[in-house]
């Protein structure tokens, strides 16, 4: 992505509704799969870990690692973690140190050409019972100049997300999210498709909305991680995926 979607990134992730909600929902997804290791604690890394907006959350499970491909999203987690957590250098399908119990991609392969290769490669280092937690945008009629300024190559329907799944994994969960606003967000986009300026570079749109709407937009979108985790739901923003490596 350009250094200037980062800069929007990295000045919203820590209060935008739609980040810290996610977070909840990516956090009650892991304490329901994740693997309980026989003995030590949990070894865990985000791919795609932008500036490091996550990597709290994920410090909560085990100890956490984050790789990142761009020095400016990396330039903006030392800014605002120092050394609390490591970052590495790194692009997919570079080999990466270890094996890990989780593998969490948020909304990376949309940004990877061959996102199968991603998928096969990220169960290549999956320890054995190990989960991936992947989550990608839905349904390409929700496409608007947000997907082309992120520099997304497609967005997905369920069956298209699972049928990447290399033969490695398992499909333990696989469920859309943002569900209760996605009339809201439908209405949105119809209306931005419309009225952005054909010829206008894209934009990405990622302004804290004012309080109270951001703290209620928050509380809709984070009740979701009550039911998620759980059943499978067919409509929403997002999809989730959680596939786990076959035991040797």
């Amino acid at each position: 992505m350009e250094q200037a979607v980062y800069n929007e990134l990295a000045g919203c992730e820590e209060h935008h509704w739609w980040f810290r909600a996610r977070r909840d929902i990516f956090a009650s997804v892991i304490r329901k799969y994740a693997p309980r290791p026989s003995k030590g604690e949990l070894r865990l890394i985000e791919v795609g870990c932008g500036s490091g907006g996550n990597l709290p959350m994920l410090s909560s499970f085990g100890a956490v690692i984050g790789a990142e491909p761009e020095p400016t999203a990396i330039s903006y987690f030392l800014e605002k973690q120092g050394h609390a957590f490591s970052v590495i250098p790194h692009r997919v399908p570079e080999p990466l140190p270890g094996r890990y119990h989780v593998i969490g991609m948020f909304d990376v392969i949309e940004h990877i050409e061959d996102d199968a290769g991603a998928l096969k490669w990220a169960a290549e280092h999956l320890e054995p019972g190990g989960i991936l937690v992947v989550s990608v945008p839905a349904f390409q009629f929700l496409w608007t100049e947000q997907d082309e300024a992120a520099h997304h190559f497609r967005r997905y329907v369920p069956r298209q997300l699972l049928g990447l799944v290399p033969p490695s994994l398992s499909v333990d969960h696989l469920s859309c999210f943002n569900t209760l606003l996605f009339p809201a967000i439908l209405a949105a986009r119809g209306v931005m498709r419309k009225t952005t300026p054909p010829h206008r570079p894209p934009k990405l749109h990622l302004g804290i909305p004012p309080e109270p709407l951001n703290w209620l937009l928050y509380q809709i979108f984070r009740f979701e991680r009550f039911f998620v985790p759980r059943w499978r739901v067919n409509v929403g923003v997002s999809i989730l995926l959680v596939a786990r490596r076959l035991a040797r």
